[in-house]
């Protein structure tokens, strides 16, 4: 049958009584499990437990073994035991966890206490089926039952499969009560030998020319679950040379829009095949359907001839092209054909357990390190930004090489801040790129990542000698927040010669809105001190100070104009400080006006810009915010003031030092500096007309723009 199971567990574990479990239907069920690679167990009722498993799914025996999970069980294993007894015929069902079962009938002696079923199967039908129970897994209701078992033993299969299981099973039943209808009662006759399923299963299996053993070996020879893909191709091609005699063999697994060598022989090694899914595919699929190859010349035409030819052998799921064996020499005999034709057969289901295992394992791995990456660099000092960024993604990513572009809009240029790995220094001098131009000009001006396998395959030129690449395949991943270009991250030689794909690009993105956070941050850095002659900061508060601010504003309207985006501005003033400063002093007035810029920062994300505008004014930039995310920031900052113990705060006339908010935001009538803040100053002052202590914001549907007062007009406060 063409199906397997990774590292398959033969041993019988019994849940109750051994006298419980009717004679022989352990030494059947293993039999049956051995022969179908399917999972088997013999059931009285309600599930759990069971009587006796055979070559049980790791994850079935997960959720059974499980004090909280146990019970998912009961309403499908459970529920289909009565249905399948209630029918008299075997019942199919798809679990709570996607897994698909036959649950079968079986009659027995009359000694026996219990109405009996075989459940048969706990096989995924589809790899989207195992891709959503591993998202459960790993951010769902399911994540405490991670651990290093749970993928031990994941068993694929097709609904054929199941069918001739259950026809299997019923013959197996029939033998076994034959065998009790002969024996004379006595422990003797229990143990009599007689003809069994394994042996009949056994020898019509052998009449089967068309099915051939992998080399003679197991499948979880080459495929057990504590090795990798890559491992378990290096181990199982080589089997096809020095077995059959087959001298150029590639094994290629499907990444999308092409096929990548994960193991390669013979012309092979210098020569890897290269192969997209493209035209051929309809034909892959009926060739699979038939159970034969397809020869394809080194042009990719489809062809009769023998001359420079590979022959495709597709390694099919379902419907699905998994990857296929391609295999070089010039003539292959009928015994050849027939061993890489069970070898696809034997190799696709433990290989796609293997890479959906991979997949969910570096998924976790991201989102362990995620937390961790982001504490590191929020707390980095802007310009340290660039490199970890790079190396952290890197490590990430197994890559042994990688560049971080950033983009200058202004010069609409794009240029290398950081270099990691072989001949970095010459990334690092690399000419200045134009938009558009190039693969990481392309990528940023497209907005969408690029991740190419092979570039010779994809249409790339090959990159310039100096740079040595070990390998072919790279991610080019743009840097955008909210429709502004940040920059381009770039990786490649990926260790151990492997090749990128989407679940890789799938760990970048879950790293990317920190990464373009910290980028901005230290990109907004370096700009701010060629700008600035002296400090950029207020020295009192430490916040930014109103020069800068004025700045960024600047620049932030001309993106959000560029790259229609929400913007926000708040203007910030503490209640009533002018009384708190003559009643108290310079000294008291100076340290709430420190404390204040504290309660800022602690409320801000790492994006906001907050400045001293003046006196005991303050002003903050949101970029990609809101009206009404805006406000649930001042609202956050109004009560963190309010509740703060200001050493005089009790005498203030509120019983506590508080601020009064204004809020402002970019429309087509707030499109200057000016009018942004002035519109801010606007609604600040009517918070403090309200009674000081709360949040106002301008109304964005008045008819005119506001013009800018000069300061000397601006309301007094």
């Amino acid at each position: 049958m063409d199906k397997a199971a990774a590292a398959p567990e033969r041993a019988v574990s019994h849940t109750l009584e051994p006298e419980e479990t009717p004679a022989g239907w352990a030494q059947a069920l293993e039999s049956l499990a051995v022969e179908s690679g399917l999972a088997l167990l013999l059931v009285a009722g309600h599930q759990p437990p069971s009587l006796a498993a055979a070559n049980n799914n790791s994850i079935c025996h997960a959720f059974q073994s499980s004090p909280t999970h146990a019970h998912l069980c009961e309403p499908y294993c459970g529920v289909a035991y009565k249905r399948a007894w209630d029918a008299g015929a075997p019942a199919h069902y798809r679990c709570h966890a996607g897994l698909h079962c036959v649950t079968m009938p079986v009659e027995t002696d009359e000694r026996t206490r219990h109405q009996l079923a075989v459940i048969g199967g706990r096989a995924f039908l589809r790899s989207a089926d195992y891709r959503a129970l591993a998202e459960r897994l790993r951010t769902g209701e399911l994540s405490e039952l991670l651990s290093s078992d749970l993928f031990r033993n994941v068993i694929f299969a097709s609904k054929q499969d199941l069918d001739e299981l259950a026809k299997h099973v019923e013959e197996a039943a029939t033998e076994l009560r034959g065998n009790v209808e002969g024996d004379d009662g006595g422990e003797e006759g229990r143990g009599a030998k007689k003809p069994t399923s394994e042996t009949r299963v056994g020898a019509s299996r052998a009449k089967d020319p068309g099915k051939v053993s992998l080399i003679g070996r197991a499948p979880a020879d080459y495929f057990s679950s504590d090795i990798s893909l890559q491992d378990a191709c290096s181990r199982a091609v080589p089997s096809l040379v020095e077995i059959h005699g087959i001298e150029s063999v590639a094994l290629m697994l499907r990444q999308e829009d092409a096929f990548a060598p994960y193991c390669v022989t013979g012309r092979f090694v210098n020569h890897p095949p290269r192969i997209s899914l493209k035209a051929k595919e309809l034909k892959l699929l009926q060739s699979a359907r038939q159970g034969e190859s397809i020869t394809v010349p080194a042009s990719g035409r489809t062809s009769t001839s023998r001359q420079d030819f590979v022959e495709l052998f597709p390694m099919i799921i379902g419907h699905e092209i998994k990857g296929m064996v391609v295999v070089g020499d010039a003539i292959l005999s009928d015994a050849q054909r027939r061993a890489v034709l069970a070898f696809t057969r034997e190799a696709v289901l433990p290989l796609e357990v293997l890479r959906l295992r991979e997949e969910l394992e570096r998924r976790m791995r991201a989102a362990t390190n995620l937390q961790a990456f982001t504490e590191r660099i929020n707390s980095l000092e802007p310009d340290e930004a660039y490199t970890t960024i790079l190396r952290h993604s890197a490590e990430l990513l197994h890559a042994e090489r990688g560049s971080l572009l950033l983009f200058d809009e202004r010069a609409n240029e794009l240029a290398v801040k950081a270099a990691v790995g072989p001949r970095a220094e010459i990334a690092r001098d690399a000419p200045r790129m134009r938009l558009g131009d190039g693969v990481a000009g392309s990528v940023l001006r497209e907005g969408r990542p690029l991740v190419v396998s092979d570039m010779a395959v994809a249409g790339h030129h090959p990159a310039p000698a100096e740079r040595s690449y070990k390998t072919s395949s790279f991610i080019s991943y743009p840097i955008i927040v909210g429709g502004r270009k940040v920059g381009v991250l770039n990786v490649t030689d990926k260790a151990g010669g492997g090749v990128y794909n989407e679940m890789d690009l799938g760990l970048l993105e879950m790293i990317a809105p920190q990464m373009a956070l910290a980028l901005d941050r230290a990109e907004w850095h370096q700009k701010a001190t060629q700008f600035q002659l002296l400090s950029i900061t207020d020295p009192l508060t430490g916040l930014l100070n109103r020069r800068y601010m004025e700045e960024r504003l600047s620049e932030e309207l001309e993106r959000s104009k560029r790259h229609p985006s929400p913007m926000s501005f708040m203007m910030i003033d503490i209640d009533d400080f002018k009384s708190y400063n003559d009643r108290h002093g310079h000294q008291a007035g100076d340290l709430a006006l420190e404390m204040t810029a504290q309660c800022l920062k602690s409320a801000l994300r790492s994006a906001d810009v907050a400045s001293r505008y003046g006196g005991e004014e303050f002003s903050i930039l949101l970029p990609q915010t809101n009206l009404s995310e805006a406000h649930v920031i001042a609202e956050r900052i109004r009560r963190r003031v309010e509740r703060t113990h200001y050493p005089h705060g009790k005498t203030q006339p509120l019983g506590a030092v508080t601020v009064s908010i204004g809020i402002s935001a970019f429309s087509p009538n707030l499109d200057t500096p000016a009018s942004i803040i002035y519109a801010a100053d606007q609604a600040l002052y009517s918070a403090k007309s309200r009674g000081k202590n709360c949040v106002d914001s301008f109304s964005p549907n008045a008819p005119d723009s506001p013009v800018a007062p000069s300061d000397a007009n601006r309301k007094a406060k």
